[in-house]
């Protein structure tokens, strides 16, 4: 295979994505898992630590704001390579710094970096695989789930052998760096073509106007307000499963710690499952979803109802993962062909709407456990699962109506044929007389 075509192959090009996905899922749960290391080396406490994750959100934030700007100027392929240049100089900085405030900055580098990454992932592929798009991004964020998952276990493996933590930092630069050469020669769509009249020139439209119609859409809001419902879900039975598990069973954090690895395990699985059977066409996303928000829920509350039996917990964290992993990259898939001239704001939307809730949810779950207990506590996600289905079931109905409204408006007019077109015969009397 040439050099030409192995730059404009999609295969290669799915593959990169999915390597750059890899990266940004590491050096997201890289900090978290070595976090008492992090705040021994630059001196803090434990508490105060914990506020680089907060500064990850925000940087998280800020590339959302700045990213459909950017895309729209210079398109998704800058965008990627500019966040994996942060994800690499992130890399570097977090583990060798000794200064908080630094390790603080880096964090902020690290959010914006993920964030573009992931509009720009999400964009390239909305460009470059329309008709497979709902398989395409369960695939593809099934490796963010892979590495998410494989980020303890690469820090485990590089402290047991050299007893440092900025090994598995630097492998994480490698692979961003690696990524980032991969996507500079690679040439694929990067950027809408502009829309055209009949006679081929340019049309200006206006931002404004299309931004103003774009927001009014009811279904916009219905998809974020989905996402938010699902994040929520997401992040709080991920970030309070382990606790949970411990205190209800007395048993040590390390005994409990599994629940985590089993419920990354299944999201990874489910979301290469749910590709396979979209590409195969023996589901439609429609029954997909609603087939898993009612397993996300009911595995959610299979674990609740067993917080002191450690085993049942993992098959049902297990389980819940495999059942809600599909529910992110499906609805983005859905809600990208519903708006398919704008899939920046889409992206934009998605990310902002997951970031509130990823920022709000974890903190109230924490709050409401002194009150309600750890089954209390844990029942909000399932419950916030089961959610989901109340908004998905109104954006369809909204959309049926909008179809069905538009085809009301179709006015079939009768079609005759052109004079011109009409078949003639010729007389055979006529030569003879003429």
């Amino acid at each position: 295979m040439s050099l030409g075509t192995i730059r404009h192959n999609p295969t290669v090009l799915f593959a990169i994505c999915c390597l750059a996905y890899i990266a940004s899922g590491l050096l997201g749960v890289l900090p978290s898992a070595g976090l008492t290391l992090l705040a021994q080396h630059t001196h803090v406490a434990l508490g105060t630590a914990g506020l680089a994750f907060t500064g990850s959100a925000f940087g998280s934030i800020i590339a959302v704001l700045l990213s459909s700007l950017f895309i729209k100027k210079i398109g998704a392929k800058p965008v990627i390579m500019l966040g994996l240049a942060g994800l690499t100089i992130a890399s570097l900085i977090i583990p060798t710094t000794p200064i908080f405030t630094f390790w603080l900055a880096a964090q902020v580098l690290q959010g914006m970096s993920g964030s573009f990454i992931s509009i720009g992932l999400s964009i390239t592929m909305t460009l470059n695989f329309r008709q497979n798009l709902g398989e395409k991004l369960n695939m593809l964020y099934s490796f963010a789930g892979v590495g998410s998952l494989l980020a303890p276990l690469l820090l485990s493996f590089t402290m047991s052998l050299t007893g440092s933590l900025l090994v598995s930092f630097v492998i994480v630069a490698l692979v961003s760096l690696t990524c980032l050469l991969a996507f500079n020669m690679l040439r694929f769509v990067s950027k809408e073509a502009p829309a055209t009249t009949s006679t081929g020139s340019n049309v200006q439209v206006s931002d404004k106007a299309s931004m103003s119609r774009i927001f009014k859409h009811t279904l916009l809001w219905f998809m974020a307000l989905q996402i938010c419902l699902y994040v929520g879900a997401e992040a709080g039975f991920s970030n309070w499963l382990v606790t949970s598990i411990s205190q209800s069973a007395n048993v040590a954090v390390t005994v409990a710690t599994p629940a985590a690895t089993f419920f990354w395990i299944g999201m990874a699985l489910g979301r290469v499952t749910v590709a396979q059977l979209i590409k195969r066409g023996l589901i439609s996303d429609v029954h997909l979803l609603y087939a898993c928000i009612l397993g996300g829920g009911l595995s959610g509350i299979l674990v609740t109802a067993s917080l002191n039996q450690p085993y049942i917990c993992f098959i049902g964290s297990l389980l819940e993962g495999f059942c809600i992993g599909p529910i992110f990259p499906s609805l983005q898939s859905m809600a990208t062909r519903r708006f398919s001239h704008s899939p920046t704001l889409v992206s934009s939307m998605v990310l902002m709407s997951a970031g509130l809730a990823g920022m709000t949810v974890p903190l109230s779950i924490g709050m409401l456990i002194p009150f309600l207990g750890t089954r209390g506590g844990m029942i909000i996600p399932a419950l916030l699962c089961l959610c989901v289905a109340v908004p998905f079931s109104l954006a369809n109905r909204s959309e049926r109506q909008v179809v069905v409204h538009r085809r009301g408006n179709v006015q079939v007019e009768p079609v005759s044929t052109p004079m011109h077109e009409v078949a003639t015969r010729e007389l055979p009397a006529i030569p003879a007389f003429a």
